[in-house]
């Protein structure tokens, strides 16, 4: 009997197979797991999930300003007070959402996401937020991670859209709008 073979989404199967290059290559390797390669350092907000997240860093993003977000605040080329953390708020135009006939499940990824990534030449991943919510304000510990930095932070945003913690047709990730700011 031939072995029951079902269809993988593109994205699925892309992610399964990430997964799996990035996996030791015998039990007694000292390799880092892959996790810390599909964002263990990465913070999450608002109704994410690690699938998605790891969908969304598995992906690679296009350009697609209008949906890949524009921030409102702070403006690029900032000076950020250090005493306060800032809060960081964007908006962007979403992609076509699921069909009204397909069966969501609650506990899974639904909707537009955002990754925010802080960096700076010598830290490229100084700190990444992956949210669900169109604002971010650090908690101490991380503004401080910010203002330890000691240059100008370089933060961009990509979105990606959901189904069921699966991209949907046009849901990206796509890139969007990338500002500088001090902090002082």
């Amino acid at each position: 009997m031939a072995p029951l073979l079902l269809p993988l989404r593109r994205h699925t199967l892309r992610l399964l197979i990430a997964t799996a290059a990035a996996l030791p290559a015998c039990s007694s390797d000292k390799t880092p797991a892959a996790s810390s390669a599909l964002g263990s350092d990465v913070i999450r907000e608002g109704d994410t999930t690690s699938v998605a997240l790891g969908e969304f860093l598995g992906t690679p993003a296009d350009s697609w300003a209008w949906a890949g977000g524009q921030f409102l605040t702070p403006s690029d080329q900032a000076v950020l007070p250090a005493a306060t953390p800032e809060m960081f708020s964007w908006q962007a135009d979403s992609t076509t959402p699921p069909p009204d006939t397909d069966v969501l499940v609650p506990s899974e990824q639904q909707g537009q996401t955002f990754l925010l990534v802080f960096s700076t030449p010598a830290k490229p991943k100084l700190l990444r937020v992956f949210t669900s919510l169109t604002s971010y304000t650090p908690s101490m510990a991380a503004w401080q991670k910010l203002v330890r930095a000691g240059a100008p932070i370089t933060l961009s945003i990509s979105s990606a859209t959901f189904e069921n913690d699966q991209l949907t047709g046009d849901g990206g990730p796509h890139d969007g709008q990338t500002i500088q700011f001090t902090i002082e």
